[in-house]
Formats: structure tokens, C-alpha cells, sequence
């Protein structure tokens, strides 16, 4: 078994027709890359228009077709426009024309494209010269991998889909840079999330809850016809052989020596990784033919390696020790420098950012009645970086005291980590970090501004007029209160395209941060509007906006989150 099927992926990665024109009748005979798809064409069908006519490699672009012709009841269910496209719709307009539209998923090599309809008989149309994909911004990009854990693969409010997924940062990254970036895309609503954290998803509904997060899986993978494993429908195009291969869950560990590996996360690596990335057998416990990122990244031949979270799993949430993560993460960057790519690595920013570990540190203060504006937690943080020690002694009273210590233990483990990253990293010039800690602790310009501090103590960042909060329901923060929403993973993308253009002297465009916030159901103005509607005031997750969690009480809001 391979990653993906290498028939039907090689015949949809090597088109690359030079045909001119739109009005061209369908062509005469089956094209042979489209041998696994067409048994027959349909005749007489002509291509009347298409908007826009020319888009990125990246593809997620909507383009409308209009076509007409004198084939019977030729109702295309799938469309190729390079890599299959996505969320096709079709309504038929008088005078036998049909409107036809659909997201592109974009292809690996720029030039013009036809137009491949098929129908649910696996008749087909094919229209030449339809479409023209326009090389990335800077060869750079030709290759483009992202290596990691739930933050590179777009993981959103304790749920994995392809809304999610396409909002992460890798994929802002990619999408900017007009890279092909294929994701292994889980169709909406992919996994839902685990109990208590119904609520606001990505698209902006009211989900359900989900009472067994084990059953919910299941009800993902399992076909409801036939009760058997079905892990291909899931996604939009198993045949793609995927360039974000980040793991939910993963470990330095895992990424190094693949998802069979001793960590106490393995188990859950393995599941995901034959879920992502061998969904062809439907099964999702064998190990012995499920490589690695390391291994998977080296394999793509890659011109550009990124992770946001390479070990991030193994500080928050994994009692990896200083002497493991040497070992692995000295393994990991020699296997990345190795493909000879220009490889971007981010390190990882104290807890004081992350909403669920300032949970233990809000405790403490609350019972106090107080918040981090008393116990002033980010200047004891930036000392400490300086001395490398934190001194919690200098405080008096009790609740701050045990505040400080609850940040201290891990923000030290997270500076030696760091610490062994940089080491590691000076041994390669093609290796670089970019410095998430630096924008979280406000040392860091992006748009020409810094991070600044709430009356509260809270990180926050100005988009526009709002500011976003790394605190609960900030905007920064989806609803699980680790994972980023669309336009916090913009934000880490937009250090990563700082550090590329600066690095590679090329000239990437940012991301629109206030068109992205405009549209981001997880904004502070959307979630204010949802919980202002009749329906949904009453709800505890509209009780728990407050930012501080002290409106309603602390285990409240929590057992909604966690």
C-alpha cells in the first residue's frame, strides 16, 4: 500500500495541454490520463465560458462554467479542473446551457488545463484549453511541505475538517505564496468535537454535542449503509499524494521515527496517520507501511519545509525529557537540512499565551478575586527569560505566588527546549527559526506592530479596530481554547512569510488580516452576534464570553471547553 493511489495521481500530475481557447467542442477520444475515470465521451458539448479563467496553483478558487450541447441528460458529478475540484453544484439554464460550479483544488505544475466533466456512468466531457494555473510567486515554492502537529494541520475547536484544514497556517502560507499544497482534506463535518464543546464551529453553525467522542469517530469512519470501515469517502480526493503531512497529536518522537514509535501519543498517531495518509484499506491500526513526516517530507523532494508545532505536543501535553527531545529533535533538523530545502521551524511561545494553561493560574488568582493584571505574570515572564530563573519568591501574597509557580515549571522546560533548537539549528544555514516566542512576547514586529497587554495581563494583537485576545473566546483562540481560529493561524502564518521574504529575499504578500477577521465565524464581533440571538442567549457557551471566565464561574466555563 502506498500514500495514494500513484495511477490516478500521476495520470491528474502530468497534464499539462497547451490548448487555446474556450468555445472548443469536446474532444474525439478519451485522453489516456483520464483512463481510471472516463469510459465514454459525451458528444457535441462546448465550453460557452468560464470565470476567471486563470487562478493559483494552490487552487481553493471558485470558478463558474457554462456549458452546452446536444448530449441527453449529461449531468457532471465530477469535475477536473488539474487535481479533482470540490463542492460541485450544477443548475440547468433555458436554451440548453448548464451552469456548473466548483472549488478548484488546484495542481503541481503551471499552464493550461482542460475542463474534464464526468457524469455518474463515467461518461465524460472534455473541453480543452479552459483553464491556465500560474506558477507560485518564486520557484521557491515549487515544492512546498508542511511537517508537524494539529497547528500545521489547520486542527480547529477540538474538531478536524476541511474548512479547518484549509485555515490553517501552512495552508495561509501556501495560499499566499500561490504554492500547490495538497491537503488530505476530511469533508465537512469531518470529526466532531468531544463532549462540552458544542457550540460555534468553523462555518459558524451550532453544533451538536457529542456525548462519546469514541463513538463520534466511529460514526466518521464507518458507512451507515453497509456498517463496514469506509475511510476514503471522507475525503475530497484520496488520489492526491498530500504536502501537509502534520499528525494531530504528534511528538517530536513520532516525527522522527513514525507513529509505531514508544511515546504514550502513539496509538493516536498511528490511527491518524492511516486515516491521512493510507485510507485506501481502511485500516487504521497497522504500522509496518506508515512512514514517518521525516521520511514522508524527504520523499516529496521539497524546496521548502515549515512546521509551527514541531514539539510543541511534547511540552504541553507529553512528558518528553530535555535528553529525548535532543535526540530526536538533533534527528529531525539533520533529516530536513538533508533534502537540501530552505527548512523554517518555529519555536514555541511561554504558556502565557495558551488559554487552557493559564486555566490553572486563573484558579489560583480567582481565588483571590483577582486576574493576571494583579500578579503582572508577563513581566515575571520576560524576566525570567532574561535570567533564565523565575523568581516567585518576590511575590507576597499567596494566590500570586501560586500563580507564578504554576507558569514557571513548564516555561522553563519550554526555554530549554528552545534553547537545544537554536544549538541544533546553527550546524545548518538552510535550517532557520522563526521566532513565534518573540511575537507572543511582544519583541516582535508583524505589519509594523507589536503585541501588546490588556488590562488584564492578556496578550492581544490589533486587526483593525479589534483587538484579539490570547485569552477564552478572544478571537485568537477557537473554541477549544489551544487550537487558533482562521485568523489566528493567519496571524502565525504572517511570521512565517515575514521570515521567508526576509530569508529568501522574496516577496511574498501577507495575509489580509481584517478581510480574514471579517469573515471568521470565531471573531469577537461574530460570537457577540450569535449570542445576542434569542436562540442562543441562554446557552452556557454564550455565558462564558467574558474573557476571565469570573461572569459565570470557573468550572462552569470549563466543563464547557474541556
Amino acid at each position: 500500500m502506498k500514500i495514494a493511489n500513484t495511477l490516478v495521481a500521476l495520470l491528474l500530475l502530468s497534464i499539462t495541454l497547451l490548448v487555446q481557447g474556450c468555445g472548443n467542442n469536446s474532444s474525439s477520444s478519451i485522453d489516456s490520463r483520464y483512463a481510471g475515470v472516463c469510459t465514454s465521451l459525451a458528444s457535441g458539448i462546448q465550453l460557452m465560458s468560464i470565470s476567471p479563467t486563470t487562478g493559483p496553483l494552490f487552487g481553493d478558487q471558485q470558478v463558474t462554467a457554462v456549458i452546452r450541447g446536444t448530449a441527453p441528460g449529461f449531468t457532471p458529478t465530477t469535475v477536473y479542473l488539474g487535481n479533482k475540484a470540490r463542492w460541485l453544484t450544477t443548475f440547468t439554464q433555458p436554451h440548453g446551457s448548464m451552469t456548473i460550479t466548483f472549488t478548484t483544488a488546484g495542481t503541481p505544475t503551471a499552464g493550461t488545463y482542460p475542463l474534464v466533466m464526468a457524469n455518474g456512468l463515467s461518461t465524460c466531457a472534455y473541453l480543452a484549453g479552459a483553464y491556465t494555473y500560474e506558477p507560485p510567486v518564486s520557484s521557491a515554492f515549487k515544492t512546498f511541505i508542511a511537517v508537524g502537529a494539529s497547528y500545521t494541520a489547520g486542527f480547529q475547536s477540538d474538531s478536524y475538517n476541511e474548512i479547518a484544514e484549509l485555515n490553517g497556517p501552512a495552508a495561509w502560507v501556501a495560499r499566499q505564496a500561490g504554492a500547490y499544497f495538497p491537503i488530505p482534506l476530511f469533508k465537512m463535518p469531518g470529526v466532531p468535537p468531544d463532549l462540552g464543546l458544542a457550540g460555534l464551529d468553523t462555518t459558524g453553525a451550532y453544533s451538536l454535542d457529542t456525548s462519546n467522542i469514541a463513538d463520534a469517530v466511529v460514526n466518521a469512519l464507518v458507512d451507515p449503509q453497509t456498517k463496514t470501515m469506509n475511510i476514503p469517502r471522507n475525503f475530497e480526493d484520496i488520489s492526491v499524494l498530500p504536502y501537509n503531512i502534520a499528525v494531530p497529536g504528534a511528538t517530536i518522537e513520532n516525527e522522527v521515527t513514525g507513529p509505531a514509535s514508544t511515546t504514550s501519543r502513539g496509538l493516536g498517531t498511528i490511527v491518524l496517520s492511516n486515516i491521512l495518509f493510507a485510507p485506501q484499506d481502511n485500516s487504521i491500526l497497522e504500522t509496518k507501511d506508515i512512514e514517518s513526516e521525516t521520511q514522508m517530507a524527504i520523499d516529496r523532494h521539497p524546496t521548502i519545509i515549515m512546521s509551527t508545532d514541531l514539539y510543541g505536543n511534547d511540552l504541553v501535553t507529553d512528558n518528553t525529557t530535555l535528553s529525548e527531545f535532543t535526540f530526536y529533535i538533533t534527528q529531525a533538523v539533520a533529516a530536513f537540512a538533508s533534502t537540501g530545502a530552505q527548512v523554517f521551524l518555529a519555536n514555541v511561545p511561554h504558556i502565557s499565551m495558551f488559554p487552557s494553561d493559564q486555566q490553572g493560574a486563573l484558579n489560583q488568582l480567582a481565588a483571590c478575586h483577582e486576574t493576571f493584571a494583579n500578579v503582572s505574570l508577563q513581566t515575571l515572564d520576560q524576566d525570567a527569560s532574561a535570567s533564565n530563573n523565575y523568581d516567585c519568591s518576590v511575590l507576597t501574597d499567596p494566590c500570586q505566588k501560586n500563580a507564578c509557580s504554576t507558569f514557571s515549571a513548564t516555561n522553563e522546560r519550554i526555554d530549554q527546549f528552545n534553547a537545544e533548537l537554536r544549538q541544533v539549528v546553527k550546524q545548518y544555514p538552510n535550517v532557520h527559526i522563526v521566532p513565534f516566542d518573540e511575537l507572543v512576547s511582544g519583541n516582535l514586529t508583524l505589519n509594523g506592530q507589536k503585541i501588546t497587554f490588556d488590562a488584564e495581563g492578556f496578550p492581544e494583537y490589533q486587526v483593525g479596530n479589534t483587538f484579539l485576545k490570547m485569552s477564552h473566546l478572544g478571537g485568537f483562540y477557537s473554541l477549544d481554547d489551544l487550537h487558533l481560529t482562521n485568523t489566528g493561524y493567519a496571524i502565525l502564518a504572517s511570521i512565517f512569510v515575514q521570515q521567508m521574504n526576509q530569508t529568501l529575499g522574496t516577496s511574498v504578500p501577507l495575509p489580509d488580516l481584517p478581510s480574514i477577521l471579517a469573515g471568521d465565524p470565531l471573531s469577537p464581533a461574530a460570537i457577540a452576534d450569535y449570542c445576542k440571538q434569542p436562540a442562543n442567549v441562554q446557552k452556557l457557551f454564550c455565558q462564558c464570553t467574558s474573557g476571565n471566565y469570573i461572569s459565570v464561574t470557573t468550572s462552569t466555563c470549563s466543563n464547557i471547553l474541556y
